[in-house]
């Protein structure tokens, strides 16, 4: 009877540090989660401002080439654009250090694409509070190679 009792204590026991246990381990996941979600739209922002980059140097004589190149990155965000607040993409140009209309530029200037955004967090941490929100901005800079 001895024993019987020990064991009903220990069946306690058990659940309890099974609880304390599965707190942190369940946190540590969905943390993990969380982050690589983050750094796979860092990236696609990344790439998408490459990309967005690489338009603006072919076309870089289109008189629409702003709007153009925001419709090539909108197209790279492949819809994640939705997890940013104030998702904005410009398009400049440089032309001997000073700024200048990426349609007038000439061979060797710099053309600068950089889309930047507020990255909302899913919160799907358990018993942990993360801001709801971080400023993320990727720039892509290329000289062109074309003129006017």
């Amino acid at each position: 009877m001895v024993i019987r009792q020990l064991s009903c204590k220990r069946r306690g026991a058990t659940a309890v540090e099974t609880a304390l246990v599965l707190i942190p381990v369940t946190m540590f996941i969905f943390g993990i989660f969380e982050y690589g979600f983050l750094l796979m739209n860092w990236n696609l922002l990344n790439n998408a401002a490459r990309e967005g980059c690489r338009y603006a140097i072919v076309n870089n004589t289109s008189a629409t080439v702003s709007a153009n190149v925001q419709t090539v990155v909108s197209g790279f965000m492949a819809g994640e654009s939705k997890n940013f607040n104030s998702f904005t993409v410009t398009v400049s140009g440089t032309h001997q250090g000073v700024s200048t209309p990426v349609n007038n530029l000439v061979a060797g200037d710099l053309i600068t694409v950089t889309v930047s955004g507020q990255y909302r967090f899913l919160n799907i941490i358990p018993l942990a509070k993360l801001p709801t929100t971080m400023p993320i901005t990727s720039a892509s800079v290329m000289v062109c190679e074309g003129a006017t």
